[in-house]
């Protein structure tokens, strides 16, 4: 008993040592398995409350006991928590970085990956070969939740607690139904962030807080198949993303065509993110509205305080727009088709010039439409006012140059991959929707480009611009499934993924007239991914502040090219 009480003074010195303030209480301690006060664990729980505003953390942590997986959905936190609160001290106290490379093998030693059947277990020890330099082998689910919970320093809890209902909404709710009332135990005694199976035992490697062994294993069965889960109903969809602007029978006409091969199994939603309040919700979607009216209410604002600038930035890019349609807009140019000029034959055969023909340019500028096509992933989550007001300010200056322009966002939650319709080609009056742009969800890119292509076939011009402005790393929870020529299912993610949707590029630019346009906004390690989507047709802008910019200088050289 007073070797015990040793350990709980001890972890209250680290704890308080690391937060500066003694009179902080914390509720959280961590010690190893042996009983013994952990150094580096606790002097997190102290950083944490140093450098966080704990009292929202608490806040947050009370919010999560009333949903069934309150004690995952506890841990992941404490996941984003550990890897935030370490890049924010590291340079304070110099130590830490050993600390935590020595923690970090001892609790990688202590595992055994095979018998981690949790997907919070594979998040882990992913997570600490991380902190190793090490590349994690896990699922490509693991890593994806993984990739998403590794906050930077930069982030306020405000910002941390939003970002975290954001992963809990996207990978761990859906819905009453999806999640059993009794599939947990009640009891919440004695839990621990930190742990997995350990090497030769059946019991789990101590560290944070402890959780039931086979409880929460059979809790989260449901989650080993994520990828496949599938055929939820589109009255959900609609609650969730706004109703559908296609009739049943249209929808499965689209879905024959477009959800095929390895995207089979998969469906469409088209909406304009209207609500309909006589669609029955649940808490999930209610929430989830809440947040899309709310996100809609900043975009405007965002635009409006900068409204002198944006507005120049539209006059701006119109007068670029109309300086090409005005210099090539003369009754008839030198091209290499049209009617011959007898008098220039000699420049083929002696100057190799094949421009010896007169071609009318009357109303050909007008023979042009441009898709703007919008990620609409939790990546963007971020940077989601800058986006919106970006896509407006393109979409205005197209409209003022009466060039038909239409817009539209993409995500996919579950095995629906959603078209969120802002404006059509001849909705000159609602370049305003486009700051219903909101953000959450995966990102399946290559269904949502085929069926961008897939649209602009019904177009009667002949050029067809299509501009998709994406993180360049397309990943889906519903799986490629297994074929005569792929016998097994593979992950839509990392290269599948990217394979995938470069076909559907390459599908796209072998129609006649057809130009794809890959706008990247992702990070450094993930261009060479969208360098293989995109090809040449690839623009990378560190910020998406410069997206109308490029779109100018692009549409600049496309207006150019169509006389040549």
């Amino acid at each position: 008993m007073q070797e015990q009480n040793d350990e709980i003074k001890r972890a209250n010195n680290i704890i308080w040592n690391a937060s500066s303030d003694y009179s902080f209480n914390s509720k959280k301690k961590a010690y190893d398995k042996n009983g013994k006060a952990d150094l580096y664990l606790n002097y997190i729980i102290g950083a944490v409350h140093k450098y966080y505003d704990y009292s929202l953390l608490e806040g947050f942590f009370n919010y999560l006991k009333k949903d069934t997986n309150c004690e995952l959905l506890e841990e992941l936190t404490w996941i984003a928590l550990e890897n935030c609160t370490y890049k924010k001290a590291k340079n304070e106290r110099l130590v830490l970085e050993n600390l935590r490379r020595d923690y970090s093998k001892k609790f990688l030693d202590g595992c055994n990956p095979d018998l981690s059947f949790d997907i919070i277990d594979q998040i882990k020890i992913a997570h600490f070969e991380r902190a190793l330099g090490e590349k994690p082998n896990t699922t490509n689910l693991a890593l994806t939740i993984l990739n998403d919970l590794e906050f930077d320093e930069h982030m306020n809890t405000k910002q941390i607690i939003s970002r975290m209902k954001e992963i809990i909404k996207v990978y761990f709710q859906y819905g009453p139904r999806f999640l059993s009332k009794n599939i947990l135990p009640t009891s919440h005694k004695d839990r621990s962030i930190f742990q997995v199976k350990v090497k030769g035992a059946n019991s789990r490697h101590n560290s944070f807080f402890k959780r039931p062994k086979n409880e929460l294993r059979r809790a989260f069965s449901w989650l080993k198949s994520v990828d496949q889960i599938n055929k939820y109903d589109r009255k959900f969809m609609q609650g969730y993303y706004g109703v559908s602007i296609l009739q049943e029978p249209r929808i499965k006409a689209l879905e024959k065509i477009l959800c095929v091969g390895n995207h089979k199994n998969c469906h469409v939603h088209f909406t304009r993110g209207d609500f309909d309040v006589h669609i029955e919700s649940n808490i999930s979607t209610v929430k989830h509205r809440d947040d899309v009216l709310k996100q809609r209410e900043k975009n405007n604002i965002h635009y409006n305080e900068n409204f002198a600038r944006n507005n120049n930035n539209i006059l701006k890019l119109t007068n670029k727009i109309k300086n090409v349609m005005l210099i090539n807009r003369e009754s008839s140019c030198r091209a290499e088709r049209g009617k011959l000029i007898v008098g220039k034959i000699w420049r083929s055969l002696y100057l190799y010039d094949n421009k010896i023909f007169i071609k009318n340019l009357k109303n050909d500028v007008r023979d042009l439409t441009v898709d703007i096509m919008l990620d609409a992933s939790l990546s963007q989550k971020n940077r989601q006012e800058i986006i919106a007001t970006e896509g407006y300010i393109i979409a205005e200056s197209l409209t003022r140059c009466q060039i038909p322009v239409k817009v539209y966002s993409f995500c996919s939650f579950h095995d629906y991959t959603i078209i969120n319709l802002f404006r059509d080609y001849d909705e000159v009056d609602k370049n305003n929707r486009i700051f219903n742009y909101t953000a959450s969800g995966c990102n399946r890119d290559g269904l949502a480009i085929r069926t961008a292509l897939h649209m602009m076939k019904k177009l009667n011009c002949r050029h067809k611009m299509l501009i998709v402005l994406s993180d360049g790393k397309p990943n889906d929870m519903q799986c490629i499934p297994a074929s005569g020529t792929n016998p097994v299912e593979y992950s839509y993610s990392d290269d599948m993924g990217v394979n995938d949707t470069a076909l559907e590029v390459r599908k796209g630019l072998q129609q006649n007239g057809v130009y794809v346009l890959g706008v990247f906004t992702g990070r450094n390690e993930d261009l060479p991914a969208a360098k293989k989507i995109y090809g040449r047709n690839l623009v990378y802008i560190k910020s998406p502040k410069r997206f109308a910019d490029i779109v100018g200088i692009v549409l600049q050289n496309k207006l150019n090219n169509m006389y040549e």
